[in-house]
């Protein structure tokens, strides 16, 4: 029996095979989520396929990263260029990085020239939640949302005055630390974080790497980083808020023997404001503006100045909401203007304009989603129409079902379209087509869940060799994704089990051949038993093959990791953590070339004064 089959019965078993308690039922928090529609949603009452992590779970994480811990989530597979700081790949569903949004607080971040956010560079220490949409929501958030949104939003204040400082070390030279203080009261709240973390890393590259990469030394990494919210409410009706999450520093990495010192420093930083006004209990509106930055500067020996990058977004958007008894109704305008500058090669702007609408509503055991947006894009004059329906039926108390059409699409790249000898200005957006429906079955803090989806790609974006030595991005492909996602957890006693399974088949709809790094075979399960004096947990990630070239080329094994974590509570105000990661040691590359991890080790302290 394959491990992914085995996983599916063993967490499908255990969610199934027991009915939680009342007081536990009465004890579990429902997530609220703005993701699915860009309203509060409680997660079960949504219709999209979503996910929720909170600080409790990113506090269990340890010092894994951002990507590590999206990699252990229901849909998504992460691919590693090497150790920390070094660049990623990301799929929601099958989906490139290109054509997934990632949001910091609201805000689109990203590089414009490369078309992918680097999440890389985004520290845990500083995040409150994630939510994580999966499907396509071109109808909500605009171009690129092809396969989904990984929406990170950033530390919050609570009334009164918190205090945190936490400091650990581990493998690699791996440190890492944070200091924080928040609070507030009914009218003023804030929060101020600033950390740090470094790592000498290890050899990022192996022996299949190319001899244009292969550099046999320790690629390190250093990140400074910090994050600031505040909101103010001047009237019981009005509230005025902005945040801010900063991050820079140097990861280093390989280009070939000849080339020491190669490294990219990086300066990010996305912040937004806004204004909410309720009207009436009905009505409100939010008015906001906002900024990221994506900085980026490669060096080498042989180019001491560096190869400059600079990617900015700027948002201005006009909110309204209208809430009635069967739902509430959204609209927004919306101005997006995307600019690179690139010391070298080139320098391109363009602006989308947007309008939107969008319902939800419930009737009984019936509930219903709609949504519609018009982009227009200059640059090629050109626009999009996108839009979603979505419908769920609850059978019973504990099952529901539900179904929903949406499409999609992807402007390019400003790479793909200017890069000297490579862009393409004649390029067509990308456009999908999803179908998907699923059945779900919550039971107080149990719930257990399958989806199907089949999404179609048209005028998928790639390279073609139009004369010798010469490769042009082109509209070449049409690609199809589709899969199954199982997902549950439950609590029986004190003894957290949660776990999800993913079947992917992403292939070329024209030759039938996989596309490249997507594994189709996933999952994961965690294990964590809550005591009295903290937790103590087990995670397995299990991959499939898969091949790092598409077209079946450079196959890469499947693999199985094992690690353990434990929170040790001494007093209210302090705890320790200890991780171990890869425990077996497994050896394994999610990129042809490219090392992962071996087993490494990080133990932390973690203060929280109660003032």
């Amino acid at each position: 029996m394959h491990p992914c089959t085995t996983l599916v019965a063993l967490f499908a078993g255990a969610t199934l095979q027991c009915l939680p308690s009342a007081a536990m039922a009465d004890s579990q928090l429902h997530a609220v989520v703005v993701t699915a529609t860009r309203t509060e949603q409680r997660v079960q009452d949504t219709l999209a396929d979503v996910s929720v992590i909170d600080r409790d779970q990113i506090e269990a994480a340890g010092q894994s990263t951002l990507t590590e811990l999206l990699a252990r989530q229901p849909g998504i597979q992460v691919t590693n260029n090497g150790g920390p700081g070094t660049d990623i790949g990301f799929f929601i569903r099958g989906a490139s990085a290109k054509q997934n949004v990632v949001l910091v607080d609201g805000m689109r971040v990203g590089s414009t020239s490369t078309g992918s956010a680097a999440l890389q560079y985004v520290p845990l220490s500083q995040i409150e939640r994630i939510e994580i949409l999966r499907g396509p929501a071109s109808a909500i958030y605009g171009s690129d949302a092809v396969g989904g949104v990984i929406q990170i939003f950033t530390r919050r204040g609570e009334p009164g005055l918190q205090a945190e400082a936490f400091a650990g070390a581990g493998s690699y030279g791996t440190a890492d630390s944070r200091v924080g203080v928040s609070g507030g009261d009914d009218r003023w709240r804030f929060s101020l974080g600033a950390g740090f973390f470094r790592s000498h890393g290890f050899d990022a590259t192996n022996s299949r790497a190319s001899s244009y990469s292969r550099n046999a030394d320790a690629d390190g990494y250093l990140n400074r980083n910090a994050s600031a919210a505040i909101t103010f409410k001047p009237a019981a009706s009005t509230e005025i808020g902005g945040n801010m999450l900063y991050t820079s520093g140097t990861n280093d990495h390989d280009s070939g023997a000849t080339f020491r010192d190669t490294r990219t420093k990086f300066e990010n930083y996305s912040g937004s404001l806004y204004l909410k006004q309720d009207w009436n209990d009905r009505v409100s509106t939010t008015l906001r503006a906002g900024r990221s930055v994506d900085n980026s500067n490669s060096f080498a020996s042989y180019s001491p100045i560096g190869n400059r990058v600079r990617s900015t977004q700027d948002v201005l958007g006009l909110e309204a909401q209208y809430r009635f008894s069967l739902g509430s109704l959204f609209a927004s305008v919306e101005r997006l203007e995307q600019e690179v500058e690139s010391q070298d090669n080139f320098n391109a702007r363009r602006t989308i304009d947007s309008v939107q609408l969008g319902g939800t509503f419930q009737l009984d055991a019936h509930s219903a989603q709609l949504n519609l947006r018009h982009d227009s894009y200059s640059g090629a004059s050109g626009s999009k129409t996108t839009g979603n329906i979505a419908y769920g039926y609850r059978i019973s108390e504990h099952w529901r079902a539900h179904g929903s059409y949406g499409t999609a699409f992807r402007l390019p790249t400003f790479n793909e379209l200017y890069f000297p000898f490579f862009g393409n200005p004649d390029l067509a957006p990308e456009s999908s087509r999803n179908r998907e429906a699923g059945l779900s079955w919550q039971g107080g803090s149990s719930r257990a869940g399958v989806t199907a989806y089949y999404n179609t790609v048209d005028n998928l974006i790639d390279t073609a060799q139009v004369a010798p030595d010469l490769y042009i991005a082109q509209n070449v492909a049409r690609a199809r994704l589709r899969g199954l996602t199982f997902d549950g957890s439950t609590y029986i006693d004190h003894t957290e089990l949660s776990g999800n399974v993913d079947l992917l088949d992403a292939e070329d709809a024209e030759t039938g051949l996989r596309l490249q790094r997507r594994a189709t075979r996933t999952a994961n399960l965690l294990v964590q038993q809550h005591l009295n004096w903290g937790r103590v947990g087990v995670e397995w990630r299990l991959s499939g093959q898969r091949y790092s070239q598409a077209g079946k080329l450079d196959r890469l094994p499947g693999y199985a990791v094992v690690n353990l974590f434990a929170v040790w509570k001494v007093t209210r105000e302090l705890a320790f953590e200890g991780r171990i990661n890869n425990l077996t040691d497994r050896d394994y590359s999610t990129v042809l070339g490219y090392e992962t991890a071996g087993v490494n080790a990080f133990v932390g302290v973690r203060y929280t004064p109660q003032l």
